[in-house]
């Protein structure tokens, strides 16, 4: 993002996804507490709010009322296909999640849609959750006309996959990450749990 940002060749948007914490965190505390701090991150990495805009997604409503919109023009086989929903599926888990869960990637292509986007920076594994958005646009587009934009997915080799510290793809469900909000005795044992090698 820093490089977008700093090549004066994009607008950058960054946003605080505190409406897909949702699914999981019912704080107003700590949604309010991880709100600021995801700011504060983005400042401290480098995000410029005068190059960038960094915005709440809660206090938009655009993204809720056109989330609801394309929920209705959204087949349940469409949305069943999406991977977190068939992981769920596969733990048998698919009684316990909310409708929240199921329904987090069409927030996503809320958020994606609503601002006529030319590329999103994602991982690999983040790259269904584009073409969804790109799917719901087009066939939103067919039924009312030509009105969203066709997103592309912008994918860096580098970070494509980010590695957790057992080695798999790092994940919040795997608990195989380190927060850049951990306290100093939580990084150093999960630091220890890293695999090492001679390299």
């Amino acid at each position: 993002m820093l490089e977008y940002q700093n090549s004066g060749d994009f607008d950058v948007f960054m946003f605080i996804p505190n409406m897909h914490a949702l699914t999981a965190l019912h704080d107003a505390d700590k949604i309010r507490q991880y709100t600021m701090n995801a700011l504060k991150t983005y400042i401290a990495c480098g995000i410029d709010p005068k190059k960038s805009l960094i915005y709440n997604q809660a206090m938009i409503p655009a993204h809720a009322q056109l989330a609801r919109v394309l929920q209705c023009i959204t087949n349940m086989g469409t949305a069943e296909r999406m991977h977190g929903y068939k992981d769920a599926i596969n733990k048998g888990k698919a009684g316990e999640i909310s409708v929240g869960v199921f329904t987090y990637p069409i927030l996503m292509a809320a958020d994606i849609l609503l601002y006529d986007i030319d590329v999103v920076p994602v991982g690999k594994d983040q790259k269904q959750h584009v073409e969804y958005a790109r799917d719901i646009a087009e066939k939103f587009n067919k039924l009312f006309g030509e009105t969203f934009k066709m997103p592309e997915p912008k994918i860096d080799s580098n970070v494509a996959t980010v590695p957790g510290i057992d080695g798999r793809k790092m994940s919040k469900s795997y608990n195989n990450y380190i927060g850049l909000m951990d306290d100093e005795k939580t990084v150093l044992k999960k630091v220890k749990l890293i695999s090492t090698d001679t390299k």
